[in-house]
């Protein structure tokens, strides 16, 4: 009896805990446990993952996404140049399943299970993105006249930040923030 009262609180918590998503609010390490020792790769800002468990400061998470076959960068979307996770090496991947876009080209479906620091997580994507829109207005308007956030598709917006990211002086972390603000931008 003593131990179904000590269960039973355990077991429900763990079940709130267990369903929720997640947004990274920032570019972060992916751990492999929760010490933060090696880093198997890096999630990248707006990405969703599924929160696993909590270790200290440290929440264990689930990412999936796709993949070309030998690649290490597995995207939200097949077919969508949307970064997620940046892997190491491209082991850390466990493949669930392949899936073809609209060109027939193969994805990869793969998840990455990892640790990542409990506050680079957010609960509202909308606020998360609102600061990549921030900086676009910022630092893209500050040497031309700002395109409209929607005058390219998704997977042309990552080539135009490489271009101008040197010029404009984005770090890696704001050029991520940019772009995907751009990718998910909705009128």
């Amino acid at each position: 009896m003593r131990i179904m009262r000590f269960l039973a609180p355990l077991c429900a918590a763990t079940m709130m805990f267990a369903a929720g998503n997640a947004f990274l609010n920032k570019n972060a390490s992916l751990y492999a446990d929760a010490s933060g020792g090696s880093a198997l790769g890096e999630l990248i800002v707006s990405s969703t993952v599924k929160e696993l468990s909590k270790s200290g400061d440290f929440t264990e998470v689930e990412f999936t996404g796709f993949m070309p076959e030998g690649s290490t960068i597995a995207y939200e979307k097949a077919g969508i140049l949307m970064v997620g996770f940046e892997a190491k090496d491209a082991t850390v991947y466990k493949i669930v399943g392949q899936q073809k876009d609209e060109y027939d080209t193969v994805w990869l479906n793969v998840s990455v299970k990892g640790f990542v620091k409990s506050d680079a997580l957010g609960s509202d994507k909308a606020k998360i993105l609102a600061s990549g829109k921030v900086l676009f207005q910022g630092k893209c308007g500050s040497c031309h006249a700002l395109h409209a956030e929607d005058e390219f598709d998704a997977n042309v917006w990552p080539s135009i930040l490489d271009a101008m990211g040197q010029q404009a002086s984005l770090s890696k972390a704001d050029k991520f923030s940019i772009v995907k603000y751009l990718q998910n931008f909705k009128p």
